[in-house]
C-alpha cells in the first residue's frame, strides 16, 4: 500500500508538471487557434530566470521566493515583447505558418539561451521550507514534490475560474467563436489575444520555476517534455482546459507506474495511448474542433 501510494503522489506530481507545460499551450490555441511551437522554449527561459535572480538574491532569506515572482514577471514582458513583434502577426495565418514561425522562434531562443547562460546544466538550492518530507499514515513524502503539485492544483483552479465563472472568461470563449462581434461590442480584441499570449507564458513561467525544484536547469528540459506534453494536449482535446487537467492526470499516473514496473517502455505508453485515441476519438478525450472550454 505505501509502495503504491507513493506511485500515485509521483504521478500526481508529474501531472501537475504536464498539466503546467501544457494548459498555457492549450489556453493559446482554444482562444486564438493558434499554436505556439516555441512556448516549450519559454518554459525553459524561465527555469533559466529562476536560476538567475536566485543567485542574485543568494544570501537573502526569500531569494528562491522572490526568484519566482521576478522570473514570472520577467516572462510576462517577454511574453508580451515576443506578442508585439511577432505573434500577432500570425493569428490569422494558416496552421501551417504558425508552426513554421514558431519553429524557426524555438531554435532563435535556444541560441540566445545558451548565448546568455551556457550548455552546462545549473542548479538551484530549494529553499529551507522544501527540503525536508512530510510524513503522514506512515507515508513520508518530498515537501518540494508536494509544493509542485499545490502549484498545479492552485494554478488550474484559478485559470478555471477565470474562464468559468467570470465575466473575462465570457469574453474569452467569444473571442474564438465570435471574435467578429467582439469589436462592435467595443471590446478590442488584439488585446485580448495579447492578454492570452501572456497568460499563456506566466503558467509556462510557473512550470519552468517548479521544474528548479524537481531537476537540473538545461538546454534539453524543454525537448524533454515537448513530445509528452503535446500527446496530453491531444488526449485532453485541443483547446480543452479541463481535457488537458484530465489528460495531464491520465499520463502522469501511467508514467509513474509504468516506470516501476516497465521502465523500458514507459514513454512509449504515452504515445501508444495517444494513438488509441487518435483512433476511436480523434478530437480527444473533451475536445470539441478546438474550442476552449
Amino acid at each position: 500500500m505505501e509502495l503504491f501510494i507513493n506511485q500515485v503522489f509521483s504521478g500526481l506530481v508529474r501531472s501537475a508538471l504536464y498539466f503546467l507545460v501544457t494548459s498555457g499551450l492549450t489556453l493559446l490555441f482554444g482562444v486564438v487557434g493558434t499554436l505556439n511551437m516555441a512556448h516549450f522554449s519559454l518554459y525553459m527561459i524561465a527555469s533559466y530566470l529562476t536560476w538567475t535572480f536566485h543567485t542574485m538574491l543568494r544570501g537573502f532569506e526569500f531569494s528562491f521566493w522572490s526568484a519566482f515572482i521576478l522570473a514570472s514577471a520577467g516572462m510576462c514582458i517577454l511574453g508580451w515583447i515576443i506578442e508585439r513583434l511577432v505573434m500577432r502577426h500570425i493569428y490569422e495565418r494558416e496552421l501551417g505558418d504558425q508552426l513554421l514561425i514558431t519553429f524557426a522562434m524555438v531554435y532563435i531562443l535556444d541560441d540566445v539561451t545558451k548565448i546568455i547562460w551556457g550548455s552546462n546544466p545549473l542548479f538551484v538550492a530549494r529553499p529551507a521550507i522544501l527540503t525536508g518530507v512530510i510524513s503522514w499514515g506512515g507515508i513520508s513524502l518530498p515537501a518540494s514534490d508536494i509544493f509542485v503539485l499545490l502549484l498545479g492544483l492552485v494554478s488550474g483552479l484559478g485559470t478555471w475560474y477565470l474562464l468559468a465563472r467570470t465575466r473575462t472568461g465570457r469574453i474569452l470563449r467569444a473571442a474564438y467563436s465570435h471574435k467578429e462581434m467582439l469589436p462592435a461590442l467595443g471590446i478590442p480584441i488584439h488585446r485580448i489575444y495579447t492578454g492570452i499570449f501572456v497568460l499563456s507564458v506566466l503558467l509556462a513561467s510557473i512550470a519552468g520555476s517548479a521544474w528548479t525544484l524537481m531537476g537540473m536547469v538545461d538546454l534539453g528540459q524543454a525537448h524533454t517534455l515537448l513530445i509528452e506534453a503535446f500527446c496530453v494536449m491531444v488526449i485532453g482535446g485541443m483547446g480543452s482546459f479541463v481535457g488537458t487537467a484530465v489528460s495531464a492526470v491520465i499520463c502522469g499516473l501511467t508514467y509513474s507506474f509504468a516506470i516501476l514496473y516497465v521502465p523500458k517502455i514507459a514513454t512509449l505508453l504515452i504515445f501508444v495511448l495517444t494513438g488509441i485515441i487518435l483512433v476511436f476519438r480523434p478530437w480527444g478525450l473533451m475536445g470539441t474542433s478546438g474550442r476552449l472550454h
